[in-house]
């Protein structure tokens, strides 16, 4: 057999393998990610690569669903930049409804922002340490630390500094805590804030009720190091 057929015999099946890993059907999500309320323009869910991990994006349009490395880049910059780093932003209003950016759809800022007993989950990650500090772990007039934070943490995460949280809402009409933790490649930031207006005290028990509802989510959105 001559050695170009040899060799296109060998090719073939590996470029359907590659066409057929390209058009797999997105993994499927757990509940509490199918309950999420999606734009009606973003309703497309695809993973990441991030360092050695996966991370699960929600509510995204379909295009980009459809072209995952995108979730790496800054797509708005000339040229394209990519790296190692992300950030993830959910809401959840007093009904208990998830959004996945900073307002409920069809909300006004200002009305989203004095809603009491509403959440919101903020995260930033990248594959090494912050180059800088980023909060000191001492209890203030103004803040305070729970201990136990790290119990709340999905597996495969480690605390790294925190929980430092606030004693009250502030002028920003939220109570903020604010964790460190790693995964197996990743460091991750994670601001977990109770929504009030300003100046309602915030116990621990509040705050820790939150970080067990958003920190199960983010456990839901991570796999560190990636299966497969």
């Amino acid at each position: 057999m001559p050695a170009a057929s040899r060799f296109n015999r060998l090719l073939l099946p590996a470029l359907a393998f590659t066409l057929t890993a390209c058009n797999k059907a997105p993994e499927p999500l757990a509940p509490e990610l199918q309950a999420v309320r999606c734009p009606t323009n973003k309703t497309a869910h695809a993973s990441g690569s991030f360092g050695k991990g996966r991370v699960m994006y929600v509510c995204i349009p379909k295009e980009v669903a459809e072209a995952p490395h995108l979730l790496r880049c800054d797509v708005q910059s000339r040229p394209m930049i990519c790296e190692d780093e992300g950030s993830l932003v959910f809401s959840r209003g007093p009904d208990g409804v998830v959004y996945p950016t900073y307002l409920p759809a069809g909300k006004r800022e200002m009305d989203f922002e004095t809603m009491t007993g509403g959440s919101r989950l903020t995260v930033n990650f990248r594959n090494t340490p912050p180059r800088t500090e980023t909060f000191e772990e001492v209890e203030t007039d103004w803040r305070f630390m729970i201990p136990d934070a790290g119990r709340l943490l999905p597996p495969g995460f480690t605390l790294v500094k925190g929980a430092l949280c606030d004693r009250a809402t502030t002028v920003l009409s939220s109570g903020t805590c604010n964790l460190e933790a790693r995964s197996a490649s990743l460091y991750w930031h994670v601001s977990v804030s109770y929504l009030a207006e300003p100046g309602v005290p915030v116990t621990a028990e509040e705050y820790k009720a939150e970080m067990a509802h958003w920190l199960k989510i983010l456990g839901l959105l991570v796999t560190d190091p990636a299966k497969g």
